[in-house]
């Protein structure tokens, strides 16, 4: 049974039916959840202050102070749906800055403040009322138990007054007592929930920090045969979530990493041919230190066509949740990757994998059902379980070679043309993996009996492992822009774009989501000033249909339409007060687009912006 009425629903923007179980004899069910909007306030708001002071301490010598602080409230789409409420982002920033060089340093603080979890919260809720067969309200420990528990038997007949095999009476009696949205006890449980962090609340806390400076110094005046440019830069991540997301209630966590990069540029020719290359070297103390060169050229033909190539290697560092997340969400422990992160629990070492643990569950269940002992059934089975070979996270790769034209003919025509083609190795992913309390091999190197009959008794802990896949994909495209200069001022513009993913022979499952759309096009057309002071431009963008997956939807594709919007703009200049007036909108004819599975539509936004700028001619 499908939609509403499936008893085994999970919609994607409802929490709380996350939780389901099989019921022998009944099948998949899973709980009453709340929507979404029941859960969260979609009130946003913003307020962002900077301020900087510059002081200058000789002709070539700058010293630069800049502090930036935001503060808002919004939603905010990761693997749930999360209210930044009150959420604080500071950043102190310090520059010394000359005529060849620069050294600056950030300081960057969040505080999450009031925030929390949608969907911890509709779960949360519903362990708050479940009620036993007396009526009486159970703790929240056994709240998901105890309303399986009445499920099973109003849709087995035994409970008086309630219609057997009906799934519909069956969730209404399990959802006696249930808080309803807008009443004094849902209210009530939500504001207590949405202060509690940790597993017992919807709370999320974090007061996390990083340090970073980086500095580059410019040689070319001092070599003068080559351009030479220097620099490097070291951070250090301070994390704080006080044990609701890492393990850091009596420990401190930080992650430090640095690099240096060194490039050489030469001119040839008359400036016909500039050849680049560089290379640049990066530690994070975790991983294995890395070099990843670059090479580019730069070819101009009769002033006007300019041909350009380049090859680059590059990586990505897991996150900090990547590499530190330890958290114990009830059925699974969510354990980042970097080796001291699961230090004595020996989770990637000794584990089976999920799908072995269900096909010898499935298998073992049968033998015995057919009449075949336990012990006979969990022998001649066993061997269906494989151990796991999780590999400790390390970062992701990529190698891109790229061409590209761009011109400028007749003084009337641009054309900017480009093609690249990538290749990545090392995408980090999660896999989940089933361990047992006995080791997994035997001293012969076969399946161990014990461990076995531990997955048969329960004594096993599922864990979701941060790693990587093996697998090599590629991605290419291209890109071609062309914008043709009428007289007395008017230009009419046209882009294109198209974006290619290959997953080769790779397994599906290990490759992350490309959500890129294969086609995307604009077309533009303006004059900066059509009559003194008065100008306007309006846009017109186009984008093919795509699927999009994402942990949100829990990695299963939803559909995103192709859509078209119109954006358009009018401005006037005041010379007098050295400022600028625009009035505009995006998307002004309000065509309801979605641009990520599961997230909200977007319309229209109108605005108007007054800017005063001192260089204004």
């Amino acid at each position: 049974q499908r939609g509403d009425n499936n008893p085994a629903r999970n919609a994607l923007n409802i929490y709380g039916d996350e939780v389901a179980r099989t019921l022998p004899g009944i099948g998949r069910v899973s709980r009453t959840g709340y929507e979404e909007r029941e859960l969260m306030d979609y009130d946003v708001n913003s307020l962002k202050l900077n301020a900087t002071l510059h002081y200058r301490i000789n002709e070539n010598m700058e010293l630069i102070y800049g502090y930036n602080m935001g503060r808002g409230k919004a939603a905010y789409t990761g693997s749930n749906r999360f209210s930044l409420n009150n959420f604080v982002l500071q950043t102190h920033r310090l520059e010394l800055k000359g005529s060849n060089y620069f050294v600056r340093g950030y300081y960057v603080e969040e505080n999450s403040h009031d925030s929390y979890n949608a969907r911890a919260l509709g779960q949360q809720i519903n362990r708050t009322w479940v009620r036993d067969l007396s009526g009486s309200i159970v703790p929240a420990n056994q709240a998901d138990n105890t309303w399986f528990t009445r499920y099973t038997q109003a849709y087995n007949g035994g409970i008086n007054g309630v219609v057997a095999a009906n799934h519909s009476a069956a969730r209404a009696f399990a959802d006696e007592g249930r808080y309803l949205p807008g009443t004094a006890g849902f209210e009530t449980e939500k504001e207590r929930l949405v202060n509690i962090d940790g597993l017992n609340g919807a709370g999320v806390f974090s007061n996390s920090k990083f340090y970073h400076v980086e500095g580059q110094y410019d040689f070319t005046p001092l070599i003068k045969v080559v351009d030479v440019q220097a620099g490097g830069n070291y951070r250090m991540y301070d994390m704080f979530t006080n044990g609701t997301l890492f393990d850091d209630q009596d420990q401190k966590i930080t992650i430090k990493e640095g690099g240096v990069f060194l490039q050489v540029s030469k001119r040839f020719f008359n400036d016909q041919l500039k050849l680049t290359v560089s290379d640049r070297y990066d530690k994070n103390e975790n991983f294995k230190g890395r070099m990843t060169p670059r090479a580019s050229a730069v070819v101009t033909l009769a002033k006007v066509h300019n041909f350009r190539t380049s090859f680059q290697t590059g990586f990505r560092n897991p996150t900090p949740v990547d590499q530190y997340i330890k958290l114990n969400a009830g059925p699974i422990t969510i354990l980042g990757g970097v080796p001291n992160n699961s230090r004595g629990m020996n989770v990637y070492e000794n584990s089976f994998t999920a799908s072995s643990v269900g096909a010898f569950g499935g298998a073992f269940g049968a033998a015995v059902g057919s009449g075949t002992p336990p012990e006979q059934a969990l022998m001649g089975n066993k061997d269906l379980l494989q151990k796991s070979n999780v590999a400790y996270i390390k970062p992701e790769q990529i190698k891109t070679f790229e061409i590209g034209y761009k011109s400028l003919l007749f003084n009337k025509l641009m054309i900017d043309a480009n093609y690249y083609t990538s290749s990545y190795t090392d995408f980090i992913l999660n896999t989940v993996v089933i361990q047992p309390q006995n080791p997994v091999l035997a001293s012969d190197g076969t399946i161990n009996p014990a461990a076995a009959a531990d997955v048969l008794s329960g004594n096993i802990q599922a864990f979701q492992l941060y790693t990587n896949a093996a697998d090599e994909v590629s991605a290419q495209g291209a890109t071609l822009g062309i914008t043709y200069l009428f007289s007395k001022g008017y230009s009419l513009g046209a882009n294109g774009t198209w974006s290619s993913f290959d997953i080769k022979d790779a397994n599906p499952n290990n490759v992350p989501a490309f959500n890129t759309p294969e086609y995307r096009t604009a077309i533009t057309f303006g004059n900066s000033e059509v009559v003194k002071n008065f100008g306007f431009n309006v846009a017109w963008r186009w984008q093919d249909a795509f699927d999009w997956v994402g942990s949100f939807a829990e990695l299963r594709p939803g559909r995103i339409d192709a859509y078209s919007i119109v954006d358009a703009q009018v401005s006037y200049k005041m010379p007098a007060i050295k400022s600028v007036v625009k009035l505009g909108g995006n998307n002004i004819f309000n065509n309801q687009i979605y641009q990520a599975y599961g997230s909200p539509s977007i319309g229209a936004l109108y605005y108007v912006s007054v800017v005063f700028d001192q260089f204004l001619r």
